[in-house]
């Protein structure tokens, strides 16, 4: 048996919804940790440069997307969630090869992962469906 869906008189958020984005906010936040320290130790000069500019452009997008999510907006959902399984082959074998090489990076890649599947998820919820469908 399903929970009741939980009503939004005011057009308030649903708690699937929020939790999504903190989920979301939290693996990009996590990750962006990771990727400036994983850059500072493997690159320098010119490439770190050009590898600095790409972190902070996908970073940039995946905080705008989620911003847009927080105001409602189905299509950031729907490109957060083509994004996510895009990326779900290519994660994986990153994560296994990383965790190979480095253990305490390794977990981390999956930590994040699972943190971004999991707020990918909750913004397909019955609650939050229904909330992004009133914001159309």
């Amino acid at each position: 048996m399903e929970p009741p869906i939980e009503p939004t008189a005011n057009g308030a958020r649903p708690k699937e919804t929020t939790s999504a984005i903190q989920f979301l906010n939290a693996s990009l936040g996590i990750g962006l940790i990771r990727g400036v320290f994983g850059l500072t130790q493997r690159t320098s000069g010119a490439a770190l440069v050009l590898a600095a500019l790409i972190v902070i452009s996908v970073f940039s997008l995946g905080f705008f997307l989620i911003w847009k999510i927080s105001a409602g907006r189905n299509w950031a959902r729907i490109i957060l969630l083509v994004l996510v399984l895009i990326n779900l082959p290519f994660a994986v074998l990153a994560n296994i090869s990383e965790l190979k090489l480095r253990a305490l990076s390794g977990t981390f890649s999956i930590l994040i992962e699972v943190i971004l599947w999991i707020g990918t998820y909750l913004l397909f919820t019955k609650n939050s469906n229904l909330w992004f469908r009133k914001h159309k």
